[in-house]
């Protein structure tokens, strides 16, 4: 007859295999979510992507599988663990929908993770607006999840007496459960925040091995969360040494461009000198020839070669004047004035082509530091180049406005406009459209208003012409 009664030895050994066995398949599950969220980690391109694996991980089915899951992150500069976000069913019937449509369509855990992102964003959730409300001081270390963070370790907080356990009811009523897990988001000694799960909505107990995978899957995203922080940290350092790369090119073209107009300084001083006196020379031969000359078609052709000395010089001395502009002695003085006076000085050419100029100053008066010479010398520039776009006359706006700081003024003409193109190069100097014309005027006038630590540019304006813009820094308090 057969022994229907094994040995009690063959019983245990066999319970054994089975315990074995059991072991086995859930660590190789265990070894399979990690596998499969450590490829979430990696991939995450910002830290609400880890964030959104942290939770979707914890209580996805093909994950850890708990009802819900909440994130506290630490807040340096406050000095608080702050909860950020929740995830999971608001209720028993919500649970039910979620785990339903979970199995129905047999949802992956990266589908699941696609889902999480929208849900952790929405600030109406209720999981959110509960989780957000919590905020813990670092230095209440008589608080379960401050003591998970700074022992860096796992704890079941349960709301009644239990071996292994943490005996803590104000926390478990807090989040509505009868047992929670903690898990510390730590690593390298540097503390990121908690992750806290429950069982709400089934009751299933929490168990050592849930309490224990739920470490490890807050160790391996602590490891994302200091991943992606190197990361960003990285990426500003590379941002930061670009700008002051950029900084340090911007600095060595200054430096190229201060040397190339030294250079063009000194050779100018060196041009003027050596052509100054060989001209007055030519000329003062050529005036003296022209007065004692009887014959008509030379002393024709004497009146001729003066009119081109003197425009050389004309052209001379503009070069000299432009670079011998080095300072200002500014005072305080009223701008509306002096815009008055220059439009008084140009009465007459905006009478000769008949243009209407439109003024459109401030009630209050408009009070700058400015050399008073200077800028008459440079704004009447630029009233006589809108004067010359319309020779056939046309409309000038003159209109003067505070803008912050600055005193904002600008020039606009009805006349020929400029091309679009030319707008940048129209105040470099000897740059012009103008037949017989050295182009040195606008140059001259924005060399003035840098001086006045001010700016001039040119646009394109709605009544078909060109508009200078001109801004100046403008006393306060006036």
């Amino acid at each position: 007859m057969w022994d229907t009664n094994p040995p009690l030895k063959t019983i245990h050994n066999q319970g054994l295999d089975d315990a074995r066995l059991r072991g086995q398949n859930y660590l190789k599950l265990l070894l399979d979510f990690v596998i499969k969220l450590n490829s979430a980690f990696v991939t995450a391109q910002e830290l609400e992507d880890v964030f959104s694996a942290i939770l979707a991980g914890a209580t996805a089915g093909e994950g850890l599988g708990f009802n819900r899951a909440f994130l506290f992150l630490v807040d340096r500069e406050k000095q608080i663990l702050s909860g950020h976000f929740g995830l999971g069913p608001q209720d028993p019937e919500d649970a039910g929908k979620i785990w339903s449509q979970i199995s129905a369509e047999r949802l992956t855990l990266f589908q699941i993770l696609e889902g999480v992102k929208d849900k952790l964003q929405d600030e109406s959730h209720p999981l959110n607006c509960f989780v957000r409300r919590i905020k813990i001081p670092l230095s209440d270390t008589n608080n379960c999840l401050i003591k998970a963070l700074k022992d860096n370790q796992a704890y079941l907080i349960t709301d009644g007496p239990r071996v292994g356990a943490i005996h803590s009811k104000e926390l478990c009523r807090l989040f509505g459960a009868g047992e929670l897990a903690l898990a510390p988001l730590n690593t390298h000694g540097k503390e990121y925040g908690v992750v806290v799960a429950d069982n709400v909505f089934t009751k299933a107990p929490i168990s050592e091995e849930a309490l224990y995978s739920l470490h490890i899957f807050a160790g391996l995203a602590s490891l994302a969360i200091c991943q992606r922080n190197m990361c960003q940290s990285l990426e500003d350092r590379v941002a930061r040494l670009k700008e002051a790369n950029r900084a340090v090119q911007e600095q060595k073209n200054l430096l190229i461009e201060i040397e190339r107009y030294s250079a063009i300084g000194r050779m100018i001083d060196h041009l003027l000198h050596e052509i100054r006196n060989p001209l007055a020379a030519i000329g003062g031969i050529a005036r003296l020839l022209e007065r004692k000359e009887d014959d008509q078609a030379k002393r024709s052709h004497l009146s001729a070669l003066v009119r081109e000395v003197e425009k050389i010089e004309a052209t001379l001395s503009g070069i000299s004047e432009l670079h011998e502009i080095k300072s200002v002695n500014c005072c305080k003085m009223e701008l509306t004035s002096l815009l008055d006076t220059i439009i008084a000085i140009s009465h007459i050419e905006l009478e000769d082509t008949g243009i209407v100029v439109h003024k459109n100053y401030p009630r209050e008066p408009v009070w700058i530091m400015g050399d008073r010479e200077r800028l008459q010398e440079a704004l009447l520039c630029i009233i006589k180049n809108s004067i010359e776009a319309m020779p056939d006359g046309g409309i000038m706006v003159v209109a003067l406005s505070r803008k912050g700081a600055d005193v904002e003024l600008r020039v606009s003409d009805s006349g020929l406009g400029i091309a679009r193109g030319h707008f940048k190069k129209a105040d470099n100097p000897f740059f012009t459209t103008k037949f017989n014309a050295m182009g040195l005027g606008l140059s001259k006038a924005k060399k003035i208003l840098e001086l006045h630590e001010g700016t001039l540019f040119l646009t394109s304006n709605r009544i078909g012409g060109t508009t200078c813009v001109i801004t100046l820094p403008r006393i306060l308090n006036q």
